[in-house]
């Protein structure tokens, strides 16, 4: 039986060509790593992040879905079922439930402009997830650090930029900006779970390239890739 293609196969033609313009029409570099600061929700974030982190660490880990069970799309990064996540909101799609748990959380994400998607992201000790890249210059991937392991050095997400590779742990309250077509790779060796609220945010842009996200997202937002996982999260409840 053929190999069912994922979106990031199936769009592969297409994302280069909306790559390609996007990044003619950015007001951004074309780089790996970010000042977070650039956007000025992160200050709101970091200031709430002690509430935000008790906001998460109150839904065990072991209570949320692995990112493999519950998006087909993963398939290969999200094999190790310690890789899990809590789903805010994603594509204009938002988790009413998972919501509710979260309230002040969810309060802060409704502020942020050209929100992609919102998740807890919990790496549980020993997990690795594998060298691979995301689907489009369309985003920039920001992670807020809520709970790290004491052996901080021992959990960390390497980004590769050209020749250099970037070595980034974790710290507690603190903010990470990257973009995540850069190839990257993370680790957990540690004994404890790493916590990290995760957001995807359009990438600033001039308006012609605003308006190319916008019918590419609004795209994604009907694929096969975002209608599995509300399908899977609705059988996980």
């Amino acid at each position: 039986m053929a190999k069912k293609k994922t979106i990031y196969h199936l769009t592969k033609n297409l994302r280069a060509v909306v790559d390609n313009f996007i990044m003619r029409c950015s007001l951004l570099p074309d780089q790996a790593i970010f000042n977070p600061h650039i956007f000025a929700w992160v200050k709101d974030l970091e200031a709430n992040w002690q509430t935000i982190c008790k906001e998460a660490t109150l839904i065990r880990a072991d209570n949320m879905p692995s990112l493999g069970e519950i998006s087909p799309d993963h398939g290969r990064i999200a094999a190790d079922a310690r890789w899990r996540t809590f789903f805010l909101e994603g594509y204009g799609y938002k988790r009413l439930e998972n919501r509710a748990c979260v309230p002040v959380t969810a309060s802060l994400i409704d502020k942020i402009p050209d929100l992609c998607t919102a998740t807890f992201s919990v790496l549980e000790a020993g997990c690795h997830i594998p060298r691979h890249r995301g689907m489009t210059k369309g985003m920039l991937t920001y992670h807020l650090a809520l709970r790290v392991p004491k052996d901080r050095e021992n959990c960390w997400i390497q980004i590769e930029e050209g020749d250099e590779c970037h070595v980034c742990p974790w710290s507690d309250g603190h903010s990470l900006l990257f973009d995540d077509t850069y190839n990257h790779e993370v680790w957990n060796n540690t004994e404890e779970d790493r916590y990290v609220l995760l957001i995807q945010v359009k990438r600033p842009c001039k308006w012609p390239a605003r308006l190319l996200m916008n019918v590419f997202f609004k795209g994604v937002r009907y694929s096969r890739f975002v209608q599995d996982i509300r399908k899977n999260l609705d059988k996980s409840q």
